[in-house]
């Protein structure tokens, strides 16, 4: 099954659009709702005045995705649905064209597991809808968006690599260094975390040591333990992503990037406001 993507933005008509234009635009804006889940199902009223409107909307698997396919599933509908017509569509994509006209799409989209702020464009060359990406970039979320329990779940999937692991220093690393993913609430403590890693691969790239520095600062403070499981785990991940965990890193190498900015007193008030969120729910 797809995942559904919800997308919150602004639909805004880029050009000269007059009246007439944004008539033509109307019935193929209506037709873009398609099969009652993907597209856009619902947006503000556009005129010559007013030629920003808000608008949400579902992706499949991504809304950017979703919208490269308007043209083909706008053909599709014609021929199954309407009421929209192909003479329409036609008369709406040429007089797009002869005009120079655009359509802007500005929106924030959530996923499973992933947040995007993206900026596109739609453009005709007379016979095709065409969508343009222009910009796009990940929305971080913090632990404290995800809770006291994905951020435990965290740092007990990362203490199954290490030997007797002091508490603070695993949950001051975890916090600073991984990136917050629900993921983590599938791993149950103590089970096998190369099993675990094997049946949920995709964790190795999202939210596992995909970053040889990043792994340079878990080594420096942490053990971990002696696993041939682990050294394949490397060959994978070297020869997948191409991360070089063998890589000895120079001694006059800059670590300040490295280092725990935060004090054991601040990150147990940072901790102690989890449990207290837990426990307010």
């Amino acid at each position: 099954m797809a995942n559904i993507t919800r997308a919150n933005g602004t639909l805004t008509l880029v050009g000269d659009w007059k009246e007439e234009d944004i008539a033509l635009f109307q019935p193929v804006l209506n037709s873009w709702s398609f099969y009652g889940q993907y597209g856009i199902q619902y947006c503000g009223n556009l005129s010559e005045q007013n030629k920003s409107a808000s608008f949400f909307g579902c992706g499949r698997w991504g809304f950017s995705g979703t919208l490269e396919s308007f043209h083909e599933w706008t053909i599709d509908w014609i021929k199954t649905q309407g009421p929209l017509t192909e003479q329409e569509y036609q008369d709406f994509l040429k007089n797009m064209h002869k005009k120079d006209l655009k359509i802007e799409m500005s929106y924030e989209e959530d996923g499973d597991e992933f947040f995007v702020e993206e900026t596109g464009f739609f453009v005709s060359d007379g016979e095709e809808l065409i969508y343009h990406t222009s910009t796009s970039a990940p929305i971080e979320m913090p632990w404290e968006d995800y809770g006291k329990e994905c951020f435990d779940a965290a740092v007990e999937f990362f203490r199954s690599f290490t030997v007797d692991a002091d508490d603070l220093k695993l949950k001051k690393w975890v916090k600073q260094w991984i990136r917050p993913s629900h993921c983590f609430l599938d791993y149950e403590p103590g089970e096998d975390v190369y099993e675990f890693l094997e049946n949920n691969s995709f964790m190795m790239e999202d939210a596992f040591f995909y970053d040889e520095i990043l792994f340079d600062a878990l080594k420096q403070n942490i053990k971990l333990k002696e696993d041939e499981r682990l050294e394949e785990m490397y060959r994978f991940m070297e020869e997948t992503y191409g991360i070089d965990y063998t890589l000895e890193l120079p001694e006059d190498f800059d670590r300040s990037e490295l280092a725990e900015n935060e004090s054991d007193e601040e990150f147990i008030r940072w901790y102690e406001q989890l449990e207290e969120k837990m426990k307010a729910k």
